[in-house]
């Protein structure tokens, strides 16, 4: 019976040996026969022929881009209306102005005295010459007046047709000119009322309302027109702010954004806003441009979010539909076959992390086209299609959203080209080597090598011998690496890559959380673990909540966590508070009360957040943990946390050197 047994173990490590060829290379935790990775030929090839790293280019800068403000008053718009009569007349008939003055200066200066002395009637009765000459002054000055007010007001128009913001804030005069003469028959008194208005009364806009003048909101052309496109393809008012419910959405548009605000902010932090007054002096808020940042930092942000994802998918038993839902995009969708057979391929780390760059280059590009869709519906708003200067910058607008989306396209396929030329030829060069020396040299990963050996019982261990029924061949997990920022992985294949180069990826700092040691040990776990309301299988167990394999309930009864567990916020909440009070007490038993309480608030959440990690505090942290508090220097205790790094392959690599940041304050 124990030679059957025997030869039953013997044929299923065979067939094992056999089906571990096809295992990921990404899997952590060897079978207990060993069989668990691939040749390094298929997985470089493959990398390279799909273009390599991420399926886009890193952004050229980070953050919003500061908006330029640009010139009012003269600058923008001459102001004719502040010429004054009196003053050019009296300039004309004291000298101080050309033309008069050389036909008839001789004879003002004689007639200072009498001007000064008697009023007109007695002028022309005591010296008609002396009248004619001052009737033909104020005459001539009334003439140059008027002239030099049209050059102005020429001048002014010209200068206001060259700049957008001229041109809103003469469309500003003519709506507050048609008020004006609605109310005054004097056409002199309403001409000289519009002069005094300088666009300070706004233009109508979207909705009708009057936006741009004093004590108005500025005009945001992209903002609005998008709000205005959004609810209308909602069916609603074009100034509806509000949220809109599950029940009420009926399309793509509501689903991806539930209210106008966060589409319009998405929107304007791609491609920028240009926001407008129409006062000619200042009034308030200036009229200004910015910059957008373009689309690859949100593909970078959709990333990182997909192939954390991503990973949970693959190692679940058995996805569910709103796993499934929740990872595809509309044009890439993401099947229970795709998952499966991405866990069961050799090369599932390098395949996933590009599935997971093209499915958030997908989604952003799919945000990027329904936001072109509503400023599109927008410009159909009646204010806004009758505003000739709003279609005209509106046209701009669509050209730079087809501009960013070309090149994002333009950056995907240069990758492309540039991985698949040399290196592809290079890896298929040595493939074609190996295949004509033989397998036989192949000394890295000889599958021949190893079956020979389990068949034959040399290097047997306690696997091979085990009773047939005992024999147990765990799935492998897949880990999928989240970068921080984009194309910050650097493949490094599956030949020579040790596990402590792992520890060596790029990281951020933690910020620094405000409250007890146990406020920033909750809010460490929560940046580490993460929220998810479904379950998901995590190395050992299901898994839920931040991370945790119970739920706390409202009446304090604790629930283990299976397949089908779906957990509310609130319990997942109350979960954390309870174990990271439970942590937090089992590191202070580690390192001892005393020891615990000269440790400052950061160094005791970090250390909560590394025994919910392993599950209490290991040996050499303890003893960093005591010598740091006895000499007050945090550094000890923060090399020891960061020397655990390559722990597991340095799955958990980032979060060590987070702590250690976060145990120094940085």
């Amino acid at each position: 019976m124990k030679l059957n047994h025997a030869l039953k173990a013997s044929y299923i490590a065979i067939s094992c040996a056999i089906l571990s060829s096809t295992m990921p290379v990404s899997a952590s935790n060897s079978n207990p026969f060993g069989f668990n990775k691939a040749d390094s030929i298929l997985s470089d090839m493959v990398f390279y022929q799909i273009g390599g790293g991420v399926g886009y280019m890193a952004p050229p800068s980070r953050g919003t881009i500061p908006a330029a403000e640009f010139g009012i008053g003269w600058k923008a718009n001459l102001m004719c209306g502040n010429f004054d009569i009196k003053t050019s007349i009296k300039n004309q008939l004291n000298g101080l102005t050309e033309g008069f003055k050389d036909l008839y200066s001789n004879v003002i200066e004689s007639a200072t005295g009498a001007v000064a002395s008697l009023p007109a009637m007695v002028i022309q009765r005591a010296n008609p010459q002396l009248y004619d000459i001052l009737t033909n002054g104020l005459y001539q000055g009334k003439i140059d007046f008027n002239s030099l007010k049209t050059s102005c007001e020429e001048m002014s128009k010209k200068l206001a047709d060259a700049t957008l913001n001229g041109r809103w804030s003469q469309s500003s005069d003519m709506e507050s000119f048609k008020d004006i003469t609605s109310t005054e028959p004097d056409a002199t008194r309403a001409k000289k009322r519009l002069e005094e208005s300088q666009g300070k009364e706004g233009k109508e806009w979207v909705g009708g309302k009057k936006r741009g003048g004093q004590g108005q909101e500025p005009i945001k052309i992209v903002e609005d027109v998008a709000k205005a496109g959004y609810n209308m393809q909602n069916k609603r008012n074009v100034l509806e702010s509000g949220r809109i419910s599950g029940s009420s959405c009926s399309g793509l548009l509501c689903q991806t954004w539930d209210n106008p605000k966060d589409m319009t902010d998405w929107l304007t932090n791609v491609i920028g806003e240009k926001q407008l007054t129409t006062c000619k002096t200042d009034c308030g808020t200036a009229s200004s441009s910015r910059a957008g940042v373009g689309l690859t930092p949100e593909i970078e942000k959709e990333n990182i979010k997909t192939v954390t994802q991503l990973q949970k998918a693959l190692n679940m038993s058995t996805p569910s539909v709103e796993v499934l839902a929740e990872l595809s995009s509309t044009t890439v969708p993401v099947t229970r076959g795709l998952i499966e057979s991405l866990r069961e391929d050799p090369d599932a780390q390098v395949l996933g992390q590009r599935l997971a760059s093209e499915i958030a280059v997908a989604k952003t590009m799919e945000k990027m086209l329904l936001a072109r869709r509503a400023v599109l519906t927008g410009m159909r708003e009646p204010n806004v299609a009758n505003n000739k200067d709003a279609q005209e910058e509106l046209e701009k607008i669509l050209t730079l959203i087809d501009r960013e989306i070309g090149q994002i396209r333009m950056e995907i396929d240069l990758q492309k080209s540039l991985t698949g030329n040399s290196a592809v030829a290079i890896l298929q060069n040595k493939e074609l080597r190996e295949y004509n020396t033989g397998t036989g040299n192949v000394t890295r990963d000889s599958v021949d090598k190893r079956i020979s050996d389990l068949a034959n019982g040399t290097n047997s261990n306690a696997a091979e011998l085990a009773d047939a029924d005992n024999i147990n061949i765990p799935r492998n997990n897949v880990t999928l690496e989240v970068p921080q920022m984009s194309n910050s992985l650097s493949y490094t294949g599956t030949g020579g890559t040790s596990g402590n180069s792992r520890g060596n990826t790029s990281y951020s700092s933690v910020p620094a959380i405000k409250g007890t040691a146990l406020d920033q040990a909750t809010g460490l776990l929560k940046k580490f673990e993460g929220f998810s309301d479904k379950a998901y299988w995590d190395v050992n167990a299901y898994r839920t909540g931040y991370g945790s394999d119970t739920i706390t309930k409202a009446d304090g009864t604790i629930v283990k966590v299976t397949k089908d567990t779906v957990v509310s916020r609130a319990d997942a909440e109350r979960d954390l508070a309870r174990r990271t009070q439970e942590f937090a007490n089992r590191a202070r038993n580690n390192v001892s009360s005393s020891t615990w309480d000269k440790l400052p608030p950061n160094a005791q959440a970090a250390l909560t957040s590394y025994a919910y990690n392993y599950g209490s505090l290991t040996k050499d942290v303890i003893a960093a943990a005591q010598a740091s508090a006895q000499s007050g220097d945090m550094n000890a205790l923060a090399n020891a946390v960061r020397n655990r790094q390559n722990n597991n392959n340095g799955v958990n690599a980032k979060r060590r050197n987070q702590e250690a940041d976060y145990i120094l304050g940085k």
